[in-house]
C-alpha cells in the first residue's frame, strides 16, 4: 500500500512525486516511456517558473527569450523586444529528465517503460493495473498521464475534443548557424484559432503550429505546410520528422479535478492556458498544489476537495480571462495584428503577464481602455461585449 501513485512522469507527475516523497510519503511513479524521451512540444517556459521551483534549471535552458518577431500570415514583420527575459526555451527530453531525477533523489519509487491501463477507486484506496499485469494500490491516485492517457478521459469524462491540435518538428541547424537569437518567431493568421511559431534552441529550431481542433477541421498538415514554406529561415532544413499532438486546453464546464481518491493535474486535467497553450508552468504549479493537499489529507488535516477549491480561486479565473483574450485574438487575427502595429506597447504589457507580474484580468481592462480611446468603433463594440471580465 502506497500513500500515493502518480501515473505519468512529465513535469506535473515528476513534480508531484518529488513533493510527496520529500514530505516522507511512500510514493510510486509510473510512466509508459523510458527516460530520457522526446516529447513533442514547443518547449518555451515562462520565466515565472522560477517562482515555484526551488532548484536551478539553467542546465536545461537552451535559449533565454526577450521578445519575438511577429508576422501576420508571414507578412508585415515587426519585432517587439523587452530588456528582460520573458521565457526560456528547453528541449523536453532534457528538462523532463531533470525533473524526474529530482523525484528519484527525493525517494520516489519509479517504474519506467510500462503503461498504466486501469484504475479502480475502491473507496479507501485506488488499485492501479499496469500493462504487464502488475497491480499496485495507494491511498491517492494522481493522474498526470496527459491528453493521451486514460485517467482524465475515462475516470473524469474530460472531453478530448476540447483541445488544440498541433504539428511540431525539431529542425537541426547547420553547425554554427543561429536563428532568431533571444527571440521567438510568432505568426498570427496562419491557422484557424491558433498561431505558428519558430522557437530557437541550441542546435535546433522548434517549428510548429497549433489551432483549435474543431476549427482546423482535419487540415492541420496543410496549414503546417503552408506555414513552413513561407520562411527563408527554414529553407534547406530537414522538416520531415514531424510529430502531431494535442493540447488539452482549459474549458468551461469541465468536470471537477477531484473525484473520490483520484486527483488530476496539468494536461490531464485540461489545466492549460487557452491563449498561449502554455502547459509546463501550470503542470508544475497544479502539481505542487495537489501534493500539498494530499500530504495534509494523509495526515488527516484536509479533504482532497481542497485542491478543487484552490483551482477555482487561483487558476480558473486566470484561464477564463485568457479564454476571452483568445476569442479576440484568434477569431480576429487581422484586427488584433493591426492593433499591435499601431501600439506595440500592448505586447510589452502582456510580457508582464507572461512573467507573472500582471494578471490577465487587469490586462483585459487596460486593453479595453486603450481600444476605447481609438477610432475603431466596430472593434470597440466587439471588445466591449467580449473582453470585459464577467
Amino acid at each position: 500500500m502506497y500513500d500515493a501513485i502518480v501515473v505519468g512522469l512529465g513535469p506535473a507527475g515528476s513534480t508531484a512525486a518529488r513533493d510527496l516523497a520529500r514530505a516522507g510519503l511512500n510514493v510510486l511513479g509510473i510512466d509508459k516511456e523510458n527516460f530520457p524521451r522526446y516529447k513533442s512540444c514547443g518547449g518555451c517556459i515562462s520565466t515565472k517558473i522560477e517562482r515555484i521551483l526551488d532548484f536551478d534549471i539553467s542546465s536545461a535552458i537552451e535559449e533565454r527569450v526577450k521578445g519575438a518577431t511577429y508576422t501576420y500570415k508571414s507578412g508585415r514583420m515587426m519585432d517587439i523586444m523587452s530588456d528582460r527575459p520573458v521565457g526560456y526555451n528547453v528541449m523536453r527530453d532534457t528538462f523532463d529528465t531533470l525533473l524526474l531525477s529530482k523525484a528519484k533523489e527525493a525517494g520516489a519509487e519509479i517504474i519506467e517503460g510500462v503503461r498504466a491501463v486501469k484504475a479502480v477507486d475502491n473507496g479507501p484506496s485506488v488499485k492501479v493495473t499496469l500493462a504487464d499485469g502488475r497491480d499496485f494500490e495507494a491511498r491517492v491516485l494522481v493522474g498526470a498521464d496527459g491528453s493521451s492517457g486514460f485517467v482524465g478521459r475515462e475516470l473524469f469524462g474530460l472531453n478530448p475534443k476540447e483541445a488544440a491540435v498541433s504539428i511540431t518538428v525539431e529542425a537541426v541547424l547547420p553547425k554554427g548557424a543561429r536563428g532568431y537569437s533571444e527571440k521567438l518567431f510568432i505568426d498570427f493568421g496562419s491557422v484557424p484559432y491558433g498561431y505558428g511559431w519558430i522557437f530557437p534552441k541550441e542546435n535546433y529550431l522548434s517549428v510548429g503550429i497549433a489551432g483549435d481542433a474543431c476549427k482546423v477541421g482535419g487540415r492541420i498538415k496543410d496549414y503546417f505546410n503552408d506555414f513552413v514554406n513561407t520562411h527563408e529561415a527554414l529553407k534547406g532544413l530537414d522538416l520531415s520528422q514531424r510529430m502531431g499532438w494535442t493540447v488539452p486546453i482549459y474549458y468551461d464546464g469541465a468536470a471537477p479535478s477531484v473525484k473520490g481518491r483520484v486527483i488530476v493535474i496539468g494536461d490531464t486535467g485540461h489545466l492549460v492556458d487557452p491563449f498561449l497553450g502554455e502547459g509546463i508552468y501550470y503542470a508544475i504549479r497544479t502539481a505542487k498544489a495537489a501534493a500539498s493537499v494530499i500530504i495534509d489529507n494523509i495526515k488527516g488535516a484536509r479533504e482532497l476537495g481542497a485542491y478543487q477549491q484552490w483551482l477555482e480561486k487561483e487558476i480558473h479565473p486566470e484561464f477564463k480571462a485568457a479564454g476571452k483574450l483568445s476569442d479576440l485574438v484568434y477569431n480576429h487575427p487581422r484586427l488584433w495584428y493591426s492593433i499591435l502595429e499601431k501600439d506595440p506597447d500592448i505586447m510589452l504589457r502582456f510580457y508582464d503577464v507572461i512573467r507573472g507580474e500582471d494578471d490577465c484580468a487587469s490586462f483585459h481592462e487596460w486593453v479595453l481602455g486603450k481600444v476605447k480611446s481609438k477610432p475603431w468603433k466596430i472593434l470597440r463594440r466587439w471588445v466591449e461585449s467580449r473582453l470585459l471580465p464577467s
